[in-house]
């Protein structure tokens, strides 16, 4: 028995005090920074939700102080219009006699009361509450269009009148019709009504029953139904003599005999749309006329449509802001809007169609008065039983309603402050004021996450357009189209890089020599530290117009590289042993070069592919301009039908191939295998070949699927280039755990007789299944929240198509192209944030998915 040998120092079996204090500290100071990141993460995610939650808060109206109607007007007592200006100082009324009264919101006293026209009464008048642009209509025929609006000036030190006195910062008095108000900066400002009418323009010599104004950058264009029956349409231009100084009035336009209709009476009312391209002839029963202007000296009848059910009368009417939306109140307590849509197989002379595209809440009394935001797709409605609501036409929103108790003739008159934060109303005895608290009208968790319905379109769609160049747009929040986009981006850029990753990981682990394994993995990981911003300037300046030029070359080179490299592996088979072993050295340096020589073989095969499945332009061809669907099925079922192919081949042909190959040379079965790959490759374009001449011959087509019209930034470039931030990622992670795998259990399967590829595939890859897992799962992480790449070379616009070669938008993106000019606390801003939130629950939720699945994996590793 041997003695164990005397070192000169004996063991401590006690610990140093040094080591527990280092062990304490370190302990400490690994939980604090676990504890702070899950902290820090957790602070992000209430960030993002505290900014994005007031979305979906509910909104509300609270009645405020009003006063009288008589206060306001000596006698008028049910105003037709009202209006407000934007600071909720002063208000005025029309009524149908003509007299237009102004007066003090906080306090109601009647500043002027007049009529606008001195010599006549007008029979027919509309006014924008938006701009103030007014058309009146006159018994004689005529008609006169001008400007009521609000006006706002700051009073010089000379200008101030000497009878307002010294006032105090915030007061507020009355002069000569309007009030001055002296400001935190101690200006006096002055609020006064600004009337400016043209002169009247003679139409006919029939009385003048509606009338309707548009004001286009050319003039204003107006539509008018005259007491005989006519619809007129026409222009106002104006021309002042540069000499004289004298302005003169030139009508121009044409006129259309309207239908009779006996039993329905007289028409209800005349509108015509924002641009002057169509106009509507209303009666009460519902019946509407449209005339197609577009030729103003020849309108034509584009279409008739019924609005209301029958028994039902149309109580009021008006357009939303831009005036291409309808909003149609009825006596039924209905309000339901319309709007324009182009159809292909209209049968209207412009190709528009007019389509029922919202219904909103229905009450229990008529609609009595409606009024529009100047701003949103806001609408106020009156009703005869006194109650008002506010509603958001794109969401299909009730936002808030109230009640007037006493009332006895319903609701005459509505308005809504231009910064959207008042709602007036005015009854036969009183005007009513309710402070509006209602930020984001526009968002549901419908119009964020479900078609919607958006102005002109057909059908409800997922859109998001947040911005445009005109105030009357209307804003399109959908997430959809971004989180969609998003999953595209990260599909492409997993199904090509991941694969690659995975399998140049297996082969560094498992095949490359030690001494070029030093080498290639540092340079593999080197690439992550290219920035982003770099590959997507590559991307988009470089690869997207290469690639443009190159679209058959570049797919059929998706099949000649990975072919001529397992060719080349075939061939290498029929070397002798000792030769092979000499040239072991050469091995990679080969598979290096079937690249080049795959890329030579597609640009060789390139045009012919085109010219045999392509009608010679693919183009043209994914554009559905030429050509049949064996093409595009083609591409799609190759891959599919290899696999096939390749499964069956596994389960026929090797079994009885091994059984007669028992007494070969190794040259035989290697000859054999070579003959067995060109078969399979060969089976496999015949089988995709016959299932897109199948798919073409029922009238099944690709193109509108995963392959349609081609746009220079595209997804396959996209995934392409993501794969250079992607796969070293993976490729790192994914060796270190191959690596990782115990030597025993390499060594076993060896000595037991399997081969390094039945080794690697049965024994390393399911023990370190696990880190391959967290490997894939980090480069997705990566790829679902790339920014540069994506938005330099996809193109960014926030499409629903699968199309490999058109672009998209993704939520990290959207964010950073937005943000920076999106208003702070602006339903915009709340909603780039909720896309934040989006995003992060999306990558929280397959994060938690993977760490079960990669638990499960290493439990299962355990066992071997």
């Amino acid at each position: 028995m041997t003695q164990p040998s005397f070192t000169g120092r004996r063991r401590q079996r006690k610990t140093k005090l040094s080591v527990r204090i280092a062990d304490a500290v370190a302990h400490t100071l690994i939980t604090m920074g676990g504890m702070g990141t899950i902290f820090a993460v957790s602070l992000v995610c209430v960030y993002l939700v505290w900014v994005a939650a007031p979305l979906f808060f509910s909104s509300s109206i609270e009645r405020a102080d009003g006063f009288s109607t008589a206060a306001a007007a000596d006698d008028v007592i049910a105003p037709a219009y009202i209006a407000v200006d934007e600071h909720r100082l002063l208000g005025l009324s029309y009524s149908n006699d003509g007299t237009l009264s102004v007066f003090r919101l906080d306090t109601g006293e009647l500043l002027d009361h007049s009529r606008i026209f001195e010599d006549k009464t007008p029979s027919a008048f509309e006014i924008n509450a938006r701009d103030g642009d007014a058309i009146f209509g006159f018994e004689d025929g005529s008609v006169s269009i001008g400007q009521l609006r609000f006006r706002t000036d700051f009073l010089s030190d000379v200008e101030i009148p000497t009878e307002i006195g010294e006032l105090e910062i915030g007061d507020v008095v009355s002069h000569a019709g309007g009030v001055i108000k002296l400001t935190t900066e101690r200006q006096h400002r002055r609020h006064s009504v600004s009337i400016d009418m043209e002169p009247p323009v003679q139409l006919g010599d029939t009385r003048i029953l509606h009338v309707d104004l548009s004001m286009r950058p050319t003039g204003p264009i107006f539509a008018s139904i005259s007491e005989g029956g006519a619809m007129h349409v026409g222009t106002v231009q104006r021309r002042r003599n540069l000499m004289t100084g004298e302005t003169t009035l030139t009508l121009s336009g044409g006129e259309a005999e309207i239908p009779e209709r006996p039993e329905a009476g007289l028409p209800f009312r005349v509108l015509i749309t924002g641009i002057g391209d169509s106009v509507m002839v209303v009666w009460r029963d519902g019946h509407l006329i449209r005339y197609d202007t577009r030729n103003r000296q020849q309108p034509v009848i584009a279409e008739e449509v019924s609005l209301l059910s029958p028994g039902d009368e149309i109580t009021a009417m008006r357009f939303l802001i831009g005036k291409t939306t309808l909003v149609v109140g009825d006596s039924g307590g209905g309000l339901h809007t319309w709007f324009r849509v182009r159809l292909d197989d209209a049968e209207t002379s412009d190709g528009l169609v007019l389509v029922r595209a919202h219904e909103l809440a229905d009450a229990e009394s008529p609609v009595t008065a409606l009024a529009v935001s100047a701003r949103k797709r806001m609408l106020a409605a009156g009703y005869a039983d006194g109650l008002v609501r506010l509603f958001h036409i794109t969401s299909d929103q009730l936002v808030a309603e109230d009640r007037i108790v006493e009332v006895s003739d319903g609701v005459t008159a509505l308005a809504i402050a231009p910064r959207d934060d008042t709602l007036f109303a005015t009854t036969t005895q009183e005007f009513l004021r309710w402070e509006i608290n209602a930020p984001h009208p526009e968002t549901t968790f419908r119009s964020l996450f479900k078609p919607v319905w958006y102005e002109g379109y057909p059908e409800p769609r997922h859109i998001w357009q947040s911005s445009s160049g005109t105030d009357d747009f209307e804003p399109k929040l959908g997430l959809i189209p971004l989180i969609f986009g998003t999953i595209k981006a990260t599909f492409y850029s997993m199904l090509f890089g991941a694969p690659l990753a995975l399998l140049a990981a297996v082969y560094s682990s498992e095949f490359l020599s030690p001494r070029l394994k030093g080498r290639i993995k540092p340079t593999i990981e080197m690439m992550a530290s290219l920035p982003s911003v770099v590959l997507g300037f590559l991307a988009a300046l470089v690869f997207a117009p290469f690639i443009e030029d190159v679209v058959p070359h570049t797919l059929t080179a998706f099949f000649t590289v990975p072919f001529v490299v397992i060719l080349g592996a075939y061939l290498w088979q029929l070397l002798p042993r000792n030769t092979a072993a000499r040239f072991e050295s050469l091995r990679f340096p080969l598979i290096i070069a079937a690249l080049p020589i795959g890329i030579a073989l597609a640009a060789l095969l390139g045009p012919i592919v085109e010219n045999i499945f392509y009608a010679g332009d693919i183009k043209a061809w994914l554009d559905g301009q030429k050509g049949g669907a064996t093409g595009g099925w083609l591409l799609m079922m190759l891959p599919l039908s290899a696999l096939a192919v390749a499964f069956a081949m596994s389960r026929m042909v090797n079994p009885r191939l091994k059984a007669l190959s028992r007494d070969w040379s190794d040259r035989a079965v290697a000859v054999a295998d070579l003959c067995k790959f060109l078969l399979g490759a060969a089976a496999a374009l015949g089988l995709a070949v016959m299932i897109g001449w199948l798919f073409g011959g029922v009238g099944f087509d690709a193109r509108g699927g995963f392959v349609d019209t081609y746009a220079q930034r595209n997804a396959l470039v996209v995934g392409f280039v993501m794969g250079f931030a992607i796969i070293p990622i993976i490729y790192t992670i994914s060796e270190d755990a191959l690596s990782s795998v115990p030597e025993h259990l390499r060594a076993a399967s060896l000595g037991a007789g399997a081969t390094r590829w039945q080794t690697a595939t049965r024994i390393i890859i399911p023990t370190a299944m696990s880190g391959l897992f967290s490997a894939v799962m980090i480069g997705f992480g990566r790829a679902v929240g790339e920014t540069m790449i994506v938005l330099m070379a996809a193109g960014n616009t926030p499409v629903m198509e699968w199309n490999i070669f058109n672009g998209f938008r993704t939520l990290s993106a959207n964010i950073a192209v937005e943000l920076p000019e999106a208003v702070v606390n602006s339903t915009h801003y709340r909603t780039l944030f909720l896309a934040a939130f989006t995003l992060f629950a999306m990558t929280f939720a397959v994060n938690t998915v993977a760490e079960l699945v990669r638990q499960r994996f290493r439990r299962r590793a355990y066992t071997l």
